[in-house]
């Protein structure tokens, strides 16, 4: 019998939940799915006789044709975290350089791999492009999430441009996953950099609030999108996937008319509770209600509402939770302001 090899365990926000719960744990677009998504899969539903264009050409197209690139610099995957697995399959490092508190899944994958695992330190919680580039070495791969998840923290274009000038001059290979970019206002457009030391990650999931569908693409220069297709296995997006990426790209009025107001309540929000971050998501420090992340999970629940515990993350003193509807985030303001002032 081969013997099993042994990786941390991840958990993650979105969970299934029954009843009356607001579910704050997962990090999604709150007006999703979008109306279209029912047209997409009944066109969808054509197709089921037929294998699915293994190479998402539509798909690819039209991605390329909005971002300006050639389709030869688009891969597209069965959501972001299969690309992670295919990274360290095309490129196998040594060493993987990962910020203190992150997405786990590029931890998770390392040890599967047998890589070794570079954790930059988080001053006030806070990345420093200054830290990996210390640290950084010919081939490695540094997996950097943008805006962060947990802290919601966003590093702005000059500290993006230093980390791809470092990557370039010690032939590295910068992985920035932004899956949650189209919630950052004023993001920097790092997809119009052409570099082989650079990759980027994207996603539906968040942007259109369709996790049920597992959809995500990759941009880079065509010889390390090149490097991904030769691991890519074949199929790995399905006809309903494919269909609901391309109705995505053809309505983005969807996304930014809820942009608009995911920001709008997001305002309120860092008013009320006095918290601050880049993103669609809050990272809350439950020292302000004198209690773990875990007590403070389990109080929220008894009013009907899920938020994700950090503790995963290496924070037990705090917890996740997303800006959702104006309703939704009353009800989330009300039941922290009581545990803060501890009645």
């Amino acid at each position: 019998m081969l013997p099993r090899r042994v990786a941390i365990k991840c958990e993650h926000g979105g969970a299934s939940v029954s009843g009356d719960i607001f579910d704050f744990s997962a990090n999604l677009n709150p007006y999703g799915p979008p109306p279209f998504s029912s047209s997409a899969i009944e066109d969808a539903m054509k197709d089921l006789g037929i294998y699915p264009d293994s190479d998402a050409t539509a798909l690819r197209e039209r991605i390329a044709e909005k971002l300006k690139r050639d389709t030869d610099e688009i891969i597209v995957s069965a959501g972001i975290s299969e690309l992670i697995y295919l990274i360290f399959i095309a490129f196998s490092p040594e060493k993987v350089v990962i910020p203190q508190h992150t997405y786990c899944e590029y931890e998770r994958a390392a040890r599967i791999f047998g890589v070794r695992v570079e954790k930059i330190r988080m001053p006030a919680l806070k990345i420093r492009a200054e830290e990996i580039i210390h640290v950084m070495r010919n081939r490695d791969i540094i997996f950097l999430c943008n805006p962060n998840n947990p802290t919601g923290q966003y590093l702005s274009g000059d500290e993006m441009k230093m980390l791809i000038e470092a990557a370039e001059e010690r032939d590295a290979l910068l992985v920035v996953d932004e899956a949650y970019v189209d919630f950052a206002m004023n993001a920097a457009h790092l997809h119009t950099v052409q570099s082989h030391n650079l990759l980027l990650l994207r996603s539906f999931t968040k942007s259109y609030g369709v996790p049920g569908v597992r959809i995500g693409f990759a941009i880079g220069t065509e010889d390390v999108i090149g490097e991904l297709n030769a691991v890519k296995p074949p199929w790995n997006v399905d006809v309903f996937a494919q269909k609901i990426g391309i109705a995505s790209l053809m309505n983005e009025d969807f996304l930014h008319e809820s942009l608009r107001k995911v920001w709008q309540q997001k305002r309120r929000i860092e008013d009320e509770l006095d918290v601050r971050s880049d993103a669609n998501f809050f990272l809350f420090d439950t020292s302000r209600c004198d209690m773990r992340a875990r007590d403070v999970k389990e109080a929220l629940l008894s009013h009907g509402i899920l938020v994700r515990d950090c503790t995963s993350f290496g924070l037990p003193f705090h917890i996740r939770f997303c800006v959702r509807r104006e309703n939704e985030n009353d009800r989330l303001i009300s039941a922290l302001l009581r545990l803060m002032n501890h009645e």
